[in-house]
């Protein structure tokens, strides 16, 4: 018996079209959005108005099945009379039907980043021959690179929000994953810029989770900074496998550094169960990383690792939720040794 529930309520449509549209967005909104919450978690769509099922059936639909906690989340863009008032109304009139439940409000979905993304997409939709007639010009490496930091730029939040240092990593990220919507993602713990440009500055080793973040690391810039890049991977090929019926080899690779990443930047671009198993190591073997850059992609445990790593007290600079990868974490790492490349010429 599902414990929790999630109504996606829109604001629905009349007519012949709304009839036919609304219902089929709306599983195609809860189809996409239940694979990314707990095991468990029944998802229905409902409209405020026209269409059904409306708020009060869906709140019956979860009802008759026992749900013990009912989150509405309104698939409006603004925070208008309906948010305001008309959908808080009616919520207070089934807290009355139905005392024995829990209603949680969500957020309506606002001006999220990637929604101007969107926009660019549909003017692209109607009127193709605009970027037909653009033309591509020949452009050096340098200029390519000078114009993508601006873009990116362009996407991040107002400067008293972020240090210099972070928003140089996160134009970093947004560059290497061409995604503008990573930059409300990426996070940053208090010391994570101070503690990684420390650790460079005393030549700490960097460690990753899979070749390929390794390889991508520059090592003209690590050398520079006299940092020594290892990947686990490639320290633990001549070792047994684990005992463990149920450990993946990444996770194994993790642990056999042990004490070497004491004071360590640990770039993790791909697994997850390497990044569950270091914080396994700062839980019970006491390990101190001096930098967690935790990056790992997918749908199976990256979330839920990146979320642990939040919550543990050591540096870190992470993407909450499934996206992430090694280009991603390469470009963290990467960032911060120009900066500490720079920091040294400039002392």
């Amino acid at each position: 018996m599902p414990q929790t529930g999630v109504i996606i309520l829109c604001h629905g449509s009349r007519g012949e079209r709304g009839i036919v549209e609304v219902p089929e967005a709306l599983r195609r909104v809860t189809e996409g959005v239940k694979p990314l919450l707990p095991p468990g978690v029944e998802v229905i769509g409902a409209a405020l108005q026209f269409n059904h099922p409306t708020l009060e059936e869906a709140v019956e639909s979860l009802a008759v099945r026992g749900v013990e906690r009912i989150v509405i989340m309104p698939y409006f863009l603004f925070p208008g009379r309906h948010i305001t008032e008309h959908i808080p109304q009616l919520v207070e009139k089934l807290k009355c039907i139905y005392p024995e439940r829990q209603f949680i409000m969500a957020n309506p979905l606002g001006l999220e980043e990637h929604f101007i993304g969107s926009v660019a997409k549909r003017i692209e939709e109607a009127a193709p021959a605009l970027w037909a007639n653009a033309g591509i010009s020949p452009t050096s490496p340098e200029d390519i690179e000078q114009q993508s930091m601006e873009i990116a730029e362009k996407f991040l939040p107002p400067s008293p929000n972020m240090s210099e240092e972070e928003r140089l990593v996160v134009k970093r990220v947004v560059h290497a994953s061409g995604d503008p919507e990573v930059v409300s993602l990426i996070k940053f713990s208090p010391s994570a810029i101070s503690s990684g440009l420390s650790a460079i500055a005393k030549g700490s080793p960097i460690f990753t989770d899979v070749q390929m973040v390794a390889a991508g690391i520059n090592r003209h810039l690590a050398e520079a900074c006299g940092c020594f890049v290892s990947c686990a991977m490639d320290e633990t090929k001549g070792l047994k496998p684990a005992k463990e019926p149920n450990i993946t080899r990444a996770a194994v690779t993790m642990r056999h550094l042990g004490t070497r990443l004491n004071g360590a930047i640990v770039a993790i671009g791909n697994a997850p169960t390497a990044l569950m198993a270091l914080l396994d190591l700062v839980d019970t073997k006491e390990i101190k990383p001096a930098l967690v850059v935790g990056m790992p992609v997918g749908f199976v445990q990256a979330k839920e690792s990146k979320d642990e790593l939040v919550k543990r007290d050591v540096p870190h600079i992470t993407v909450v939720g499934t996206r992430g990868g090694s280009a991603m974490a390469v470009a963290t790492v990467n960032a911060l040794l120009k900066i500490a490349v720079k920091n040294k010429e400039v002392y």
